[in-house]
């Protein structure tokens, strides 16, 4: 039986999908109707093969032991009848895993083995560079193979002393090892660093990815998790042992690395079923899982319902049985509704809110390009009607009249070409402000500040000299901003005043949460640079570790700003550009109609009827328009208007805010 985290993940393919299917078909409607520009075309197809690609991530934190890996197989892989992840006593998940679909692949595990440490490439790169990896490929319809494949997540192999140290994961005088160094030199070190699971299960492919995250010490050993992976997932599921509640390892993993990257938490208390004692009546066991509940909220400053407690190994041991008795009592329906009905019409929402951002105002000027032509086909309709019985004098006077008015348009067209140009140069510069070379000129100078002395106090020096440079940086591309928003408000105000255009209001170009994200990494450096179990192993490898994945982030975030920049002036330009040039047709075609009745009255009632033909064509185009609209923006859309045209009237385009 389909539950209801099922249930939500399909209604967020099924959304994905439309507003795939409505981007392919304004591609198709502009290829039809609109001639538009390759790069706009382009544009459209990135956007697709983005929404393609777009995965809705879970991940799932917590300190060793919690049953993080059975709960993974409980949620998302019971039809296989089995355990698919390690969760056995003694066996468990020991490097970060990531859970996903790509089709365009056979399915595999793919393992990083755990000496990449010694190499300055962070995991980004190193995912790019299938080489590095030791794969086996899978079997999806062979689950033993699989789960024999998968117990590799568990490997861990012994290593010389020296070795552990070079690697970051041994220091003689932490406390959890100095005591414990063995005599015979040799350490238990895990055998992988990173693996990848390509699956073709349903919930994966429907857009599905899960992060499996080990404890404490695999956060801290490994920068990029808690600076991007962890800040990166949709929500964090993060797992607590109902016996114990909230640990001081726990409430560690919380607070450096949970509640100040994501907008969803969900504390997940594990193992109820530790409570069940036949001794004890129902309501005695329900009294002290509440008291529990009700502490872990209040330690991680959460509300109530965001604090759930379940039995994951029973709610597997449920669902492969078949035993809706015990699957109830396990509670895990609840963790699939609140997945279902929070967390993934959140990631709906956003997903809507970046196409319509993208493609609205792209939308619109289409829209109010057809409005236009409309408008046209109504006056020519109404004059060419009125020229009935009239001489060709009047209609002189008209023709005369429209060829002065398209010369005065001609005239503010080419001004706008100018101004356009203007606008270009402005852009380039604009993006130059955010290439790739200033990022690296300003990586540069921030290294000189660590090259000197890998220290604390030198990471924090030369990361702050990082992100002020950067901040910098965006202040200038403000001011560039700001002054293409200002030639082109000029411009189009022209037009407004001299030829009735309607309102544009062009948006604003916008890198707080850029900044936001700096200040974010600029935190995450303090409390790395103020946390003693950090600088407990060799201080060099593990600071350049995490300035490794520090100027990473950095990198991604100036990146990405640029990436938003070149969007935001295609989004401020094109479509005034659209508006012009469709006028400028419109106003071309009036002229053709008055030049060829003026040259044959007697074909007057013919090129009525023409008219009419072509009101139809543009009545087609503006239904299509309105349905993209209406499937790209619940708020704003145009309800079309179903009405013939006589040869003596024409429509009315209502539109509806």
């Amino acid at each position: 039986m389909t539950n209801r985290l099922e249930q939500g993940v399909a209604q967020y393919q099924q959304q994905r999908n439309a507003l795939l299917a409505a981007l392919q078909a304004y591609r198709a409607w502009l290829d039809r109707h609109a001639n538009a520009e390759a790069q706009q075309t382009l544009h459209l197809y990135d956007l697709e093969e983005s929404l393609r690609q777009d995965k809705l991530t879970l991940a799932f934190v917590a300190e060793f032991s919690r049953g993080k890996s059975e709960l993974i197989n409980a949620l998302f892989f019971a039809d296989l009848k089995q355990r698919l992840l390690p969760s056995d006593v003694g066996r468990t998940t020991m490097c970060p895993t990531e859970i996903f679909y790509d089709a365009e692949t056979h399915p595999y595990l793919r393992l990083l083995p755990i000496e990449s440490r010694l190499r300055d490439d962070s995991l980004a790169t190193l995912k790019r560079m299938p080489i590095e990896w030791s794969s086996i490929r899978l079997e999806p319809d062979n689950p033993t193979q699989m789960a024999t494949a998968f117990r590799a997540l568990a490997e861990v192999k012994r290593v010389p002393l020296a070795v552990a140290r070079a690697l970051g994961l041994h220091d003689d005088n932490a406390p959890q090892t100095g005591s414990n160094t063995p005599a015979d030199g040799m350490v238990e070190v895990p055998a992988w660093r990173y693996a990848l699971i390509n699956f073709p299960h349903p919930l994966l492919k429907s857009g599905l990815s899960i992060l499996d995250t080990p404890g404490l010490n695999a956060l801290g050993n490994e920068p990029e998790l808690t600076l991007n992976a962890i800040p990166s997932a949709h929500a964090v599921l993060f797992l607590l042992a109902t016996d114990t509640g909230v640990t001081r390892s726990d409430l560690d993993i919380w607070e450096k690395n949970v509640h100040r990257c994501v907008h969803h938490h969900i504390a997940v208390l594990n193992k109820i079923d530790m409570l069940w004692d036949d001794l004890k009546s129902d309501p005695e066991i329900e009294t002290a899982l509440q008291k529990q509940v009700f502490q872990t909220a209040q330690l991680l400053k959460l509300p109530r319902h965001q604090v759930l407690a379940i039995s994951a190994q029973k709610a597997l041991v449920a669902k492969v049985r078949g035993d809706a008795a015990l699957l109830a009592r396990s509670n895990i329906g609840a963790l699939e509704s609140m997945l279902a009905d929070h967390i993934i019409p959140s990631r709906q929402r956003l997903l809507h809110e970046s196409v319509n951002l993208e493609v609205l105002t792209m939308l619109e000027a289409s829209h109010h390009g057809v409005q236009t032509k409309i408008s046209g086909l109504r006056d020519d309709v109404q004059q060419l009607s009125a020229f009935t019985g009239k001489n060709r004098e009047i209609i002189t006077k008209l023709r005369d009249k429209l060829v002065l008015e398209k010369r005065g348009y001609d005239a503010a067209a080419l001004n706008f070409k100018i101004t356009r140009t203007l606008v270009q140069t402005h852009g380039r510069s604009l993006l130059s402000a955010l290439s790739p070379d200033v990022l690296d000129t300003m990586l540069n100078k921030s290294r000189a500040h660590l090259d000197e002395s890998w220290t604390t106090a030198s990471l924090t020096r030369g990361m702050q000299t990082l992100f002020d440079r950067i901040n910098t940086q965006f202040g200038r591309v403000d001011v560039l901003a700001s002054d293409i928003l200002s030639l082109l408000e000029a411009a189009y105000l022209r037009f407004q005043e001299q030829h009735d255009f309607p309102a544009l209001n062009p948006p604003v170009l916008s890198l707080d949460r850029y900044r936001q994200r700096l200040a974010d990494l600029a935190r995450s450096t303090d409390v790395f640079c103020h946390d003693p179990l950090n600088l407990m192993l060799e201080k060099r490898f593990m600071i350049n570790k995490f300035y490794q994945s520090l100027v990473s982030e950095a990198r991604d975030t100036f990146d990405i700003a640029r990436t938003e920049t070149d969007a935001w002036l295609r989004r401020t330009l094109d479509p005034l550009v659209v508006r012009i040039r469709d006028h400028k047709n419109q106003l071309e075609l009036r002229v053709e109609n008055i030049k060829k009745v003026h040259g044959n009255l007697d074909g007057l009632q013919e090129r009525i009827a023409e008219l009419n033909q072509q009101h139809d064509a543009m009545h087609i185009q503006q239904t299509e328009i309105n349905a993209l609209l209406q499937t790209l923006s619940k708020q704003h859309y145009v309800t079309p208007v179903h009405h013939a045209l006589p040869n003596n009237t024409a429509p009315k385009v209502q539109a509806v805010a």
